[in-house]
């Protein structure tokens, strides 16, 4: 195919206007992954287009080899660069051509116009409650110049709320230039976490229920407590403003105190009555306070009252646990009683002379006149 060696095409470097403007100019992006291949087929296609000696179709470019100096990708200014070539066959044979040439070039390093962002991924899922970390989803982010342009990221994914966020990542070089990619992040609560929740709220709302039935009975059963008091202090409101019951003849209805009475309950307490039936039957006003029923008798002695055990009329019996107002006697000894508290209110009624009112013990009789 090859007739004769062709010489490498010479120029001379003292004469460098002739240089720049006879070399042909190879412009190479600075994103090029590998200049050095790209450089090789443009200075193997640049010599093909005026060497009529090389048929490109004949060569395999990629095998082919070249050896060249002076290249600087990082720079780019103008410059020349010197590339040693050796053509390979086409065919399966992987031999040289046996034709070699030495070739200057010029060449040109292009900044793109924006600087290169790549995400790993377009769309992620990220539990809920994880810590965001935007940095940890880029691939690569690179600038012509080799100093790495500015990230800014916009929009913040809620990691607390289930739900698909849009984050922004741009990247800006030192010229302004920009690129940017959307990375859409979807949040999903894990199913055990689910689960656990849902667990905790039942607990919760189990727990509420039965403190609210307790709150509900304890609330029904002040009720009824409330209700039975109110009962109760009607029926004694009641006993005390009506007319009281007379179980047997006696010597007729009572009547309320003027105030000087010491003790309380009106007819409902025994010793209320008591008190209250002699000094309205006798005038007598007994000592302010004697005391329970069954003190009575030890302190009216102790007070100056006579004392015995014979009933008397207008005397005051006194009992282990009661006291009453003596109002007559009768011949067989027995004695009729005006008394209160029995069943809660004012009663009358005979006590025979060797019987006693029922649990009672006689302790003695207060002779008040």
């Amino acid at each position: 195919m090859f007739a004769a060696t062709i010489p490498a095409l010479q120029v001379s470097a003292s004469d460098e206007a002739t240089h720049l403007v006879d070399l042909p100019l190879i412009e190479i992006s600075m994103q090029d992954s590998n200049p050095l291949t790209t450089l090789k087929k443009e200075i193997i296609a640049e010599r093909a287009s005026f060497d009529e000696t090389i048929s490109i179709d004949d060569i395999d470019i990629d095998r082919s080899t070249v050896d060249i100096t002076g290249f600087d990708r990082s720079s780019t200014a103008i410059q020349t660069v010197t590339a040693k070539v050796s053509l390979v066959y086409a065919d399966d044979s992987n031999k040289s051509i046996g034709y070699s040439f030495t070739q200057d070039a010029t060449v040109k390093m292009v900044k793109s116009s924006a600087p290169q962002l790549k995400l790993k991924s377009r769309n992620i899922t990220v539990n809920n409650g994880d810590t965001w970390n935007p940095s940890s989803y880029i691939a690569y982010i690179n600038d012509d110049s080799g100093i790495l342009p500015t990230l800014k990221v916009s929009g913040t994914p809620d990691m607390s709320e289930d739900g698909n966020y849009v984050v922004r990542y741009t990247v800006v070089d030192l010229e302004g230039n920009t690129t940017s990619a959307d990375l859409t992040v979807t949040v999903k609560t894990p199913e055990e976490v689910i689960r656990a929740r849902e667990e905790e709220a039942r607990r919760i709302a189990e727990e509420e229920e039965a403190a609210r039935i307790a709150e509900e009975e304890a609330a029904e059963e002040e009720a009824r407590r409330q209700e039975e008091l109110l009962r109760q202090q009607q029926e004694q409101e009641e006993a005390e403003s009506s007319t009281p019951d007379f179980y047997s003849e006696g010597s007729g209805a009572p009547t309320y105190g003027d105030g000087s009475n010491p003790y309380y309950g009106g007819w409902s307490n025994c010793t209320w009555s008591a008190w209250q039936l002699a000094y309205q039957n006798t005038g007598v006003a007994l000592p302010g306070f004697m005391g329970n029923a069954g003190n009575w008798l030890a302190s009216a002695s102790a007070a100056g009252y006579s004392t015995g055990g014979t009933p008397a009329v207008g005397s005051v019996v006194v009992y282990s646990n009661h006291v009453a107002y003596v109002d007559a006697v009768g011949a067989d000894g027995s004695y009729h009683i005006a008394e209160g508290g029995f069943l809660g209110g004012y009663n009358e009624r005979w006590v025979s002379g060797g019987g006693l009112p029922e649990g009672q013990s006689l302790y003695g009789f207060i002779y008040v006149e």
